[in-house]
């Protein structure tokens, strides 16, 4: 199940998963065979190839409401807002999509940001999600803007806008936004082998000039030891 959530986007091969488990041919076509017969795995007709099935979908959406993500990451939320006195949201990567599961507002709180959690949106429109983003390949990001290039074009957003977003988060080591006189710095982190969530701190524009986005980068860094031995924090 990890590595087909792993290619769940573009879907893996038979011998794909054969390669990758180290399992033999049989034993893996059984255990897809059962996993398809859950619902928990889907195969496509036309390319043969296997992704996760409304089921995985289902019991991941069922989730997210109050999900031990959340519950894990709270105190350490709670924590950032009360020393940076700003907005911490906490973001979880859907396929092409980012989705905000949870807000703690500081001192300076802004109240649209209420309206972000719940809300999913297409990755590269937001500082968490471009964090996120940036963990891909330059050719993959090119494939992503490829695949939504239409709701990308309605954003104003081009291809080289994106890989630049990308590029500039690499190069820093954190994703950093700024438009609309509202900014916002980000961290992504791995969620064992298949998942990738992130945190991001925002505020106006003039609390986050991009020089405060560095030491909040390291304000958060300093916090991911309470998430456990098992987060891989990453830029």
């Amino acid at each position: 199940m990890n590595l087909l959530a792993r290619h769940h986007d573009d879907g893996a091969s038979l011998r794909e998963l054969v390669q990758a488990s180290g399992l033999d041919r049989t034993t893996v076509w059984r255990m897809l065979t059962s996993l398809q017969y859950a619902g928990l795995v889907d195969r496509d007709v036309h390319s043969g190839l296997y992704s996760l099935g409304a089921q995985a979908t289902a019991w991941g959406a069922a989730s997210l409401g109050q999900s031990a993500l959340i519950r894990q990451c709270q105190p350490m939320m709670k924590t950032l807002a009360r020393l940076s006195e700003d907005n911490v949201f906490l973001v979880l990567r859907l396929g092409d999509y980012s989705h905000c599961l949870h807000l703690e507002q500081g001192a300076h709180a802004v109240l649209s940001f209420r309206q972000t959690v719940g809300e999913t949106r297409l990755l590269g429109l937001g500082v968490a999600s471009i964090a996120m983003l940036a963990v891909q390949s330059d050719e993959a990001v090119q494939a992503h803007h490829a695949r939504h290039q239409a709701s990308y074009d309605l954003e104003g957003v081009t291809h080289a806008q994106l890989l630049r977003w990308v590029r500039a988060t690499r190069q820093c080591g954190h994703a950093y936004r700024s438009t609309a006189g509202i900014a916002a710095v980000g961290l992504h982190w791995n969620l064992g082998q298949a998942a990738i969530a992130a945190i991001s701190i925002g505020a106006s524009r003039t609390r986050l000039p991009q020089g405060r986005a560095t030491e909040l980068a390291a304000l958060m860094r300093s916090q991911w030891p309470v998430l456990g031995s098992h987060v891989e924090l990453r830029c």
